[in-house]
């Protein structure tokens, strides 16, 4: 099998987990009443991580365009290949 669809096989499989996992922990409290050995703190969790998560990766897209924008040297003037071109007609 080819290696980008073992990566590709594993990351699905993880996702699933993970998703599997994160709507469990969602729905704490309701399970916590029908499973009196669930943590029904697991709610709490379910929604900050993710929210955390979002917040950062905000934040580091934020930093990368303002990085970007920081060491990116200005374009060319335009006008000088506008002037260019008028000067040599095809």
């Amino acid at each position: 099998m080819n290696k980008d669809r073992t990566y590709g096989g594993l990351i699905l499989l993880i996702s699933l987990i993970i998703t599997i996992v994160y709507i469990a922990a969602f729905f704490a409290p309701v399970v916590s009443t029908y499973i009196p050995s669930w943590p029904s703190w697991l709610d709490w969790w379910a929604i900050a991580i993710p929210v955390f998560l979002f917040v950062i990766a905000a934040l580091l897209i934020c930093m990368w365009i303002g990085w970007t924008m920081l060491t990116t040297p200005p374009p060319a003037p335009l006008e000088a290949e506008v002037a260019s071109t008028s000067e040599n007609p095809p």
